[in-house]
């Protein structure tokens, strides 16, 4: 029975090493683990004031002119006729998911596999408030881990009404544009309480690539097909949901072929 000895140390010597493998595994997991949620910016403790003032310092510190005009709303201050046609457009679940839209991620995932892209999409209005207020503009796999878990935190932590206007004031209309009362006041000439559905349908369009949809669609005045889809689309939408009445959806449908709008272009 001699020749049973040799293997037998050598499969002890094996469990031995494969313990100190995998122990040492999970240490390096844990310290991962440990300096990723550890280095996250804090999305919890933050009452809403001081998340108000930290994105006021992040649009401010982006404007290339300092003397470019900027100035905070409060969702009341916002018609609602634009706060739909926003989520319309760019989050249509928004009231529905907990900040993670998972078929819109999936239907992303699934576009980049027939595309061969790396290409990330499908995401929502928390998440673009999440980028816009805590990280870069970075695409990378790491930048949208962060951007998960923050969603989430952000999402158990605050309201829709409070995401949104955090959104709504972050997010980017134009070169120097930033905020929806920058939007309304440049592209219409009045206040976002003013902003009609067909007005608030036009700046939802600019959102997606903000610089380039303002030199193309506001400057050029050029609506490609594309545009003129989803523009229809919002705004079908918002007659579904009996946000605007039919005789509004015809008045506004032709607006966009003309993209002449009466309130005034600065």
């Amino acid at each position: 029975m001699a020749w049973l000895v040799l293997p037998w140390r050598w499969l002890n010597r094996l469990v031995y090493w494969l313990g100190w493998l995998t122990l040492g595994f999970l240490l390096l997991v844990a310290g991962v683990l440990f300096t990723f949620f550890s280095t996250l910016p804090d999305a919890v403790n933050p009452s809403f004031e001081d998340l108000q003032a930290q994105a006021e310092t992040r649009v401010k510190s982006r404007l290339e002119a300092p003397e470019a005009p900027y100035r905070w709303v409060p969702l009341r201050q916002v018609n609602r006729d634009l706060l739909y046609s926003v989520v319309l457009a760019e989050d249509a679940r928004f009231f529905q998911h907990r900040g993670l839209d998972y078929d819109a991620l999936l239907d992303a995932f699934i576009t980049n596999l027939r595309r061969g892209e790396t290409a990330f999409g499908g995401s929502t209005l928390t998440q673009q408030t999440v980028k816009n207020l805590f990280l870069t503009q970075e695409q990378t796999y790491y930048r949208k881990l962060q951007e998960a878990v923050l969603t989430r935190r952000l999402e158990n932590r605050f309201s829709k009404n409070q995401i949104l206007e955090l959104y709504l004031n972050l997010a980017e209309f134009g070169p120097d544009i930033y905020g929806v009362d920058a939007a309304s006041r440049h592209y219409f000439g009045k206040p976002p309480a003013a902003i009609n559905a067909a007005e608030g349908a036009y700046l939802a369009l600019l959102l997606p690539s903000p610089r380039r949809y303002h030199y193309t669609l506001f400057q050029n005045r050029n609506v490609t097909p594309g545009l003129e889809r989803k523009y229809r689309r919002i705004l079908m939408d918002m007659r579904h949901a009996n946000y605007i009445s039919q005789a509004q959806l015809n008045r506004y449908l032709p607006l966009i072929r003309k993209n002449d709008w009466p309130e005034g272009r600065r």
